[in-house]
């Protein structure tokens, strides 16, 4: 299927391992131009050898920073202006829900959370909203997509603070989708289950036990198994391209139908 995301520019934050470099992977594949970022300088100019390498530098820039930052985003806002001259998509990957156990999260760590994975995606998207709202001008399509989790959808028995986290990243991008769609800026959550990729949280839970994984699988994902970046980065760069662009405000949960509610 042609996406028509050939020479559109992209921003894929935490894209230096797991998710966002499997999204990053997929809009090259696409003949997009994309960006990685993360907090990390080694692991980010890795990957972005390694992508150039596979695609053509020409294809990949790289920016280190946390972007939790407001003045690392206007960085970052910069350095895309300067390099490409547009931005066409945001992906907001940045987030962890590496936490406590239920009930043991206390205020620091209800704090930890949200900063990690609601209020970094929160600034990158301010931060980089005047560069999306040109592309929207210029009678091109413009779009976000926030990497959210179906923690924060239903009671799953993920650490509280994550999907509390994550419920309110689903609110925000709801909620911000209205007035930006009037503004020609597309919005939408994507919301993976459980995947599988080297330093998830779900290699680290296969190495301790797999037969309780498997177990787990049987009983609660109707297709019985993990599931991989590459079909999370799938959807969402269908999200981004024009064959999706009737399309904000939603969320779109890629869960091997785990989750029950409507």
């Amino acid at each position: 299927m042609e996406l028509g995301l050939a020479g559109r520019t992209v921003v894929v934050t935490g894209s230096s391992r797991g998710i966002g470099l499997a999204v990053a992977r997929a809009f090259l594949r696409e003949d997009a131009v994309v960006v990685l970022t993360g907090r990390t300088t080694g692991p980010l100019e890795h990957a972005a050898r390694a992508l150039g390498a596979e695609f053509g530098q020409a294809n990949v820039a790289s920016f280190a920073g946390d972007l939790a930052d407001p003045t690392a985003v206007a960085r970052l806002a910069a350095t895309v202006r300067q390099r490409f001259g547009s931005l066409d998509h945001l992906v907001a990957n940045v987030g962890s829900g590496r936490s406590v156990p239920p009930l043991a999260e206390d205020a620091a760590e209800m704090r930890r959370m949200l900063e990690i994975n609601l209020l970094t995606a929160q600034t990158a998207a301010a931060g980089l909203l005047p560069l999306l709202r040109e592309t929207a001008a210029s009678g091109a399509d413009a779009s976000i997509v926030f990497i959210s989790s179906i923690c924060g959808e239903e009671a799953l028995g993920c650490p509280v603070a994550y999907a509390a986290a994550k419920a309110a990243l689903n609110a925000y991008a709801k909620n911000i989708s209205r007035p930006l769609g009037a503004a020609g800026v597309r919005v939408n959550v994507l919301s993976p289950g459980n995947v599988v990729f080297p330093g998830s949280t779900w290699e680290d839970k296969l190495a301790a036990d797999a037969e309780a994984v498997a177990a787990m699988l049987a009983r609660e994902v109707p297709l019985g198994r993990l599931g991989t970046d590459r079909e999370v980065a799938d959807v969402a760069v269908f999200l981004a391209s024009a064959r999706a662009a009737f399309v904000t405000g939603a969320d779109w949960i890629v869960d091997g139908g785990q989750t029950r509610a409507l």
